[in-house]
């Protein structure tokens, strides 16, 4: 599931006010939305995001991966049961918040949006990604405001290796100070 990586990262950049522009695409391609945001200016308020040090808790509340050997899947199990509760710190700079990444949406060609919907502290996104004999469907929901965001994931691949392959997950983060470069 390459693009849990994306999902993740995309959310820490998603806390926002709650009133304000919005995007509603549907069957759009990662530049038209790119675009419709920028010209939205839903990400651009000085408002969006916080900077400073900011927490992050992610759930795995599923996980499928059809064909693995048992004694990897009770491993895995146990992992994600031992590490639940265990949170990750990062810093957000002044500057990561006035210009997002340009591969803030991905730089994947092979993925369309199915729809995609931002603003008002509010986010959906459902995302298919067709590679080679594989596809991968994402959806993301949740709430965001300039402090915090709470939002949960599912990634589900087909065809290939990734038969059945399926993941949920969900992430709670806050902004809990300023950014002192000892624990971020």
């Amino acid at each position: 599931m390459k693009y849990a990586a994306y999902a993740i990262a995309s959310v820490l950049c998603l806390t926002g006010c709650n009133k304000g522009p919005q995007v509603n695409l549907k069957n759009a391609s990662q530049s038209q939305v790119a675009e419709a945001v920028k010209q939205s200016g839903v990400m651009s308020t000085d408002s969006m995001v916080q900077p400073g040090l900011w927490e992050s808790k992610v759930t795995v509340q599923e996980m499928n991966i059809p064909g693995m050997p048992a004694q990897y899947a009770d491993k895995m199990k146990q992992s994600i049961a031992e590490h639940r509760n265990e949170a990750s710190r990062h810093c957000i700079k002044p500057e990561d918040v006035k210009k997002p990444k340009e591969d803030f949406f991905g730089a994947d060609k092979s993925c369309k949006y199915d729809h995609f919907t931002m603003g008002g502290g509010k986010i959906d996104v459902a995302m298919v990604c067709h590679e080679e004999e594989t596809t991968q469907n994402m959806n993301i929901s949740g709430s965001y405001t300039p402090t915090s965001y709470s939002i949960d994931t599912s990634m589900a691949g087909t065809g290939g290796q990734q038969q059945g392959m399926s993941m949920k997950m969900h992430v709670d983060a806050s902004r809990v100070g300023e950014c002192t470069g000892k624990d971020d």
